[in-house]
């Protein structure tokens, strides 16, 4: 008797665990993404995957002029994003401008999705030039 109490108080205990694993690690869409105001990067580069945050947080017209160095006949793959919306995306192959509306409403981010490095070729993304006017 004592083993079977034993081993439904294991088994409780484990899914308890289980469930408050989930939710504590577990993604919180209806929570709102902060945005926490900065200094703006003038030029950055992006050598791998990843992301550069702008942390612009208000209304504003941004202008960024991006360059991409190719690999295997293709060019970075670039996303702009603000919190879980996608503003823009597109290849960007030699020099490229992109104009987007920010909203305030979460962190602007620049990200790099497709690196490649295969000697003598390697696949980057440059930020050349950041412009912002309000809104």
């Amino acid at each position: 008797m004592r083993w079977v109490l034993g081993s439904l108080a294991l088994i409780l205990g484990f899914g308890g665990s289980l469930f408050l694993l989930e939710n504590a690690l577990g993604t919180q869409r209806d929570l709102p993404l902060a945005c926490l105001p900065g200094p703006l990067p003038r030029e950055a580069a992006l050598y791998s995957n990843g992301a550069l945050e702008i942390p612009l947080c208000r209304k504003a017209r941004v202008r960024m002029v991006l360059e991409g160095t190719l690999a295997q006949g293709r060019g970075p793959w670039a996303m702009v994003v603000e919190g879980g919306r996608v503003l823009w995306q597109g290849e960007v192959r030699g020099r490229r401008e992109v104009r987007v509306e920010a909203t305030g409403e979460g962190t602007l981010a620049l990200a790099f999705t497709n690196d490649l490095y295969q000697p003598p070729e390697d696949r980057n993304l440059f930020l050349r030039e950041l412009t912002v006017e309000p809104r």
